[in-house]
């Protein structure tokens, strides 16, 4: 979600992330960090960075690509905000030991092959007793079930040539041919980061599908089915 194309301003991408996934404000309490530090790995538009440095808390927003890290300090000026977006790999973070106190990641750590590797550096640079956040997609989802596996799969007749897991790196973005996504399970992801971290929680929000004339579609399925396409992990060093 750069953004670009729409040419948006601030408000305007504000109002479009959290009316269309309205459930993270009461998922991550954004204003729970005043005076802490906190990471975001994969900070795109850099729109949640500016949620957690409005409230209060020392943000460092880090991307992969060169174009995610200058749309974030153009954001942050924009807002009269202190940019300090960098351009790095999650499996191999610039920063000492026990730096922060929060690391949120918003969508990106399912593009991993080598998660572990990548939890294995959020829980070095984390302090002691800092929290890890962390939304991934939901494998057990109507989207994955419908959209992915019975719409592209079945409906169209890809599953003949590809794979399920072919089929949800190639779907799951707004952009189709992501090289590699995959999908986790609650337990799945339980067992991840209880490998390396404490108190695990995972909760399920957003559900939705998708069509073939129209991306996210909410269904009003009851939240107890747990049945929405994002896996919200959280767990303490």
């Amino acid at each position: 979600m750069s953004f670009v194309p729409e040419k948006l301003d601030y408000k305007q991408k504000r109002q479009f992330r959290y009316s269309l996934q309205d459930y993270m404000h009461r998922a991550f309490h954004f204003d729970d960090f005043n005076g802490k530090m906190v990471l975001e790995i994969g900070c795109g538009a850099g729109i949640d960075s500016a949620e957690f440095a409005a409230n209060g808390a020392s943000v460092v927003s880090m991307d992969l690509t060169r174009s995610s890290t200058e749309l974030t300090r153009d954001l942050f000026k924009g807002i009269g905000l202190s940019p300090m977006a960098i351009q790095s790999n999650a499996t191999s973070l610039p920063f000492k030991d026990s730096t922060f106190d929060c690391v949120y990641s918003f969508g990106v750590l399912h593009h991993f092959p080598g998660i572990e590797a990548a939890l294995a550096e959020i829980h070095r640079i984390l302090k002691p007793g800092g929290q890890v956040m962390v939304m991934l997609y939901h494998r057990d989802s109507l989207l994955y079930a419908y959209s992915i596996v019975y719409w592209r799969g079945i409906k169209e007749g890809l599953l003949k040539t590809m794979t399920q897991d072919d089929l949800l790196s190639c779907y799951s973005e707004r952009n189709e041919g992501c090289p590699y996504t995959r999908a986790y399970t609650k337990q799945e992801a339980l067992d991840l980061f209880s490998s390396r971290f404490r108190q695990v929680t995972t909760e399920v929000y957003y559900n939705v599908i998708d069509l073939p004339e129209q991306r996210k579609v909410k269904v009003d399925v009851p939240d107890k089915f747990e049945l929405g396409w994002h896996l919200i992990v959280k767990a303490v060093k």
